[in-house]
């Protein structure tokens, strides 16, 4: 009898450690405002070269409320990739061009569907500004050299504005945190790399303290 009620007060002991211990992480998830860095993938199509996949790295900035929050981030993929370019005035029909890096600022509305203890799955629907780096057109002996119109167009096709769907999962450890995500981008004939964008990351983040005024 005594080992049942060693065993009942144990497990009535752990339960509310639990309890405590979420309503804790909660504390420092709800109403609070987290600094973050991320790495990850960037894989999209490159036109006439096939898919390819690229490293991504950024900052952000995680606004949370109870049930939602907001999102601003600033990221930077690092590559040199060709991209071949329809042009009627060349002699095959098409140039090629190398590009070089993809630099984005993004902006989101999340929504915090359920907590799961100190595990917060979430999505979001934002705005994104992406602009790539130097483009440079290859003059090879197949081609004449290109007309301001073709330079007019590349140059126009450098950047997009775009809405965007992203999905996620924090894990909050007392004001640190770890993250998982995934931001899709659609695709537009009208960008250097016309197809979807999917951009797959992971990071840290920090509670830096509460996202309200505390009077």
């Amino acid at each position: 009898m005594k080992k049942l009620k060693a065993v009942a007060v144990a497990v009535v002991a752990t339960l509310v450690v639990s309890a405590s211990a979420s309503a804790q992480e909660m504390r420092n998830f709800d109403n609070s405002w987290f600094w973050g860095f991320k790495s990850g993938v960037n894989t999209f199509s490159a036109p006439g070269h096939g898919n390819t996949s690229t490293v991504d790295l950024g900052v952000d900035w995680f606004i949370t409320r109870t049930n939602g929050g907001l999102y601003v981030s600033g990221n930077q993929s690092i590559f040199k990739r060709d991209v071949d370019v329809f042009d009627p005035a060349s002699n095959t029909g098409q140039r090629t061009v190398q590009v070089s890096d993809l630099r984005r600022i993004s902006f989101a509305a999340l929504a915090f569907p359920k907590h799961f203890g100190g595990i917060t799955p979430y999505a979001g629907v934002g705005y994104t500004i992406a602009v790539l780096g130097d483009v440079r057109v290859r003059v090879d002996s197949a081609n004449t050299f290109p007309n301001n119109a073709f330079f007019d167009k590349i140059d126009a096709a450098r950047s997009r504005g775009a809405i965007f769907g992203m999905g996620g999962v924090q894990i909050q450890t007392r004001r640190a945190a770890i993250f998982a995500q995934e931001t899709m981008l659609p695709s537009n004939g009208q960008f250097l790399f016309p197809s979807v964008l999917s951009f797959f990351e992971f990071g840290v983040r920090y509670n830096f303290g509460s996202s309200i005024d505390q009077q």
